[in-house]
């Protein structure tokens, strides 16, 4: 397992030198000043990320339709063009590779590190880790290094959820397969192969999940869950949606036993994920605060910011925000360098998969058992994902956008636990494999050729 992820995101990292369009650029200088600068509101992207932008180039994902065009608003800090279409929305023009004179202002977002409200731990730890990667032979560059340590992120969040489906009574092959199919997937596979702290998601999640899951059991301490969410969201704040979820799994769980539940046991939970909650709370608090108070400007006038504010809260979109993380790995994101017309829809049907899932699991598992408490949790987190981004952006910012699904990719392993007793029929079993291999092999091809 360990294995095929290395190879999968070595090969991603090798093929694809092209920044991603998903801030790679703000992430790679956040990561290049690491460890011993945090950059504030309003820096400026170093010389070092401005020269690897100019000869890597961005890709712009305006191929993908209109709903590109959100991407190149962020990207570029514009408010729009009047006709929403792909080949009306002109490209941002970086400077050559190997210019003498580069400038911040040539780059997107005014040439401002618009990762600066993200907390310093993944950059940190990549950085110090991309060091190593770096003097490994065919590594070129600290970009390349930074990238590679998705082997790690996903390495550890795979062997993480093996012990944590283990524990849920998974077969050999049942976890094996639950964790391949997320490894796989586009849009898990991208984020693993690029510098952002997305690729931190399914370690925070899986963190969560066992915490969760051994407490519950009897077999951990009532600190680990606080401690395990505390990891999580200092991973990335978006990472605290794993902490939302495993409180609606003990919550859920309460139910489930309310006719022997003692008073000390509701307190000992009460304690345990109100602590694990109101500690994830405080930590995006403490930094956000800390942050504005030593930023140049305030953060909602970052682009990435000031391009989505509202005068008013956006009571029409509620609708669609419920759908927005249902589940995370819809719509993925697919680079030029790999077959995209297959892999589209494999991303797409593997979301099926898990949604199809999730709903047999709630309907079909076995009444009181924790996997239909996993399901629950997995799917109300999912559906709160993009209302709690919606209203908490609202507040604070005063902005909104469409939330996308990568926020919920944390939720990932409680979805993967939930499945357990489906993926353990032979039948349904197989049809996953099947899924799988073709995935794999699609990424293989294109990666190979």
């Amino acid at each position: 397992m360990l294995v095929a992820v290395a190879v999968l995101v070595s090969l991603h990292v090798r093929d694809h030198p092209a920044l991603s369009h998903i801030d790679e650029l703000q992430h790679m200088d956040y990561t290049l000043k690491s460890p011993f600068h945090v950059p504030r509101h309003g820096d400026a992207i170093g010389q070092a990320a401005m020269e690897e932008a100019a000869c890597r180039g961005i890709d712009y994902p305006l191929r993908l339709g209109i709903d590109a065009l959100g991407d190149w608003l962020h990207l570029t800090g514009e408010r729009g063009v009047e006709t929403l279409n792909p080949g009306s929305v002109p490209r941002a023009q970086l400077p050559l590779c190997g210019s003498l004179l580069l400038a911040p202002e040539q780059f997107p977002n005014s040439g401002l590190n618009t990762a600066s409200p993200h907390p310093p731990v993944y950059y940190t730890a990549t950085a110090l880790g991309a060091a190593v990667i770096e003097a490994a032979p065919g590594v070129d560059s600290p970009v390349s290094g930074a990238r590679l340590m998705g082997i790690f992120w996903l390495g550890a969040a795979a062997v993480v959820l093996w012990y944590a489906l283990g524990g849920l009574g998974a077969s050999l092959w049942s976890k094996t397969l639950l964790i391949g199919l997320l490894a796989v997937s586009p849009r898990v596979l991208h984020a693993s192969s690029i510098i952002n702290p997305d690729t931190t998601a399914l370690l925070g999640g899986a963190l969560v999940l066992a915490a969760a899951v051994r407490w519950d059991a009897g077999r951990a301490p009532g600190w680990l869950l606080p401690l395990a969410s505390l990891a999580a969201v200092w991973l990335k704040f978006t990472n605290s949606v794993a902490v939302g979820a495993a409180a609606v799994y003990l919550a859920v769980r309460a139910w489930q036993h309310r006719d022997s539940l003692t008073r000390q046991h509701l307190r000992r939970l009460a304690a345990v994920a109100g602590t694990a909650v109101v500690l994830t709370a405080a930590s995006i608090f403490i930094w956000s605060a800390a942050q504005d108070a030593r930023g140049h400007i305030p953060a909602e006038q970052l682009p990435t910011n000031a391009i989505y504010e509202v005068d008013d809260f956006q009571w029409d979109r509620l609708g669609d925000e419920l759908f927005a993380a249902l589940t995370p790995l819809r719509d993925p994101f697919v680079p030029d360098t790999l077959p995209r017309n297959l892999l589209a829809p494999l991303g797409d049907l593997i979301n099926l998969l898990v949604l199809v899932g999730l709903g047999a699991v709630g309907l079909f598992a076995l009444k009181g058992s924790s996997h239909r408490a996993l399901a629950a949790a997995a799917v109300v987190a999912m559906a709160a994902t993009g209302l709690v981004t919606m209203v908490t952006s609202y507040l604070t910012l005063g902005i909104y956008f469409d939330t996308n699904p990568r926020y919920g990719l944390s939720l990932l392993p409680f979805a993967a636990a939930a499945l357990v007793p489906v993926i353990e029929n032979r039948w349904i079993r197989g049809a996953a494999a099947a899924v799988a291999a073709v995935t794999t092999a699609a990424v293989l091809a294109g990666a190979t050729t």
